[in-house]
């Protein structure tokens, strides 16, 4: 369980450009399902995410990850929870490019200390698998299309069988065709996982998410469960549902 209690942002304090990024917000996250979190640019949505992963630091508050309190400062038990506990999927992929599919992936395992060859070898073949590319192993970074890069990038945030995904933009890259076939998978893995998206794409919110946590201006200013179903208008050139 994830919780956020009443945590404070601000960017170059006590400067005359500060920036107030987080207002106090306070929200629980569920143990599984698909949480958006939905806003405009410069809402609070990404600096939020950051800090639940351990990317940004936060001035006031609390967070806690599986009831365990984190500081407010980054330090080695929050990099060991987010190593552990914590997958992590962004807008720009960043793989190795002039690296196969399978090593960008075996990295990873290899960091959260898997070694053997036979282990490795097997789940990343059943993430392949799992996220549509299972002759892709060889291929290097650099011969994928957006779509397939960010597919990779999913299954190498899934290598280590983590409890929490954090979905930063995930489909922002990608047309249309790719942004269902991406978030298809997504909601797929938050039938057993919690996954934590940002997007600024309410069609998308209202389509895929179990709940919307709306942000402007660093605070939340709606926090509601999904049952809407509401529907894509994208053109993809097929009839996918």
């Amino acid at each position: 369980m994830i919780k956020v209690h009443k945590i404070n942002k601000t960017y170059n304090r006590n400067k005359r450009n500060a920036l107030l990024a987080l207002d106090s917000v306070e929200v629980t996250f569920p143990k599984k399902g698909l949480v958006v979190l939905l806003g405009e640019s410069g809402s609070g949505k990404t600096t939020l995410l950051n800090i639940i992963g351990g990317m940004d630091a936060f001035d006031s508050g609390a967070l806690y990850i599986n009831e365990q309190a984190i500081p407010k400062y980054r330090s080695n038990t929050l990099d060991a929870i987010r190593s552990n506990t914590i997958g992590m999927v962004f807008q720009n992929y960043y793989l190795l490019p002039n690296e196969t599919v399978f090593e960008n992936i075996a990295i990873t395992l290899r960091l959260v200390g898997i070694t053997d060859q036979n282990d490795i070898t097997n789940r990343i073949e059943y993430l392949l698998d799992a996220v549509g590319l299972p002759k892709y192993k060889n291929r290097l970074a650099n011969q994928l299309s957006g779509g397939e890069q960010q597919r990779v990038a999913i299954a190498r945030a899934l290598a280590k069988n983590p409890s929490l995904l954090l979905a930063d933009e995930p489909t922002g890259n990608l047309d249309s065709k790719n942004t269902l076939a991406i978030m298809d998978i997504i909601k797929q893995v938050s039938a057993e996982k919690l996954v934590i998206m940002v997007t600024h794409e309410r069609e998308l919110a209202d389509y895929y998410a179990d709940r919307i946590i709306e942000l402007e201006d660093g605070k939340i200013i709606e926090d509601k469960e999904n049952t809407s179903n509401g529907k894509l208008d994208y053109n993809t050139g097929n009839d996918i549902y």
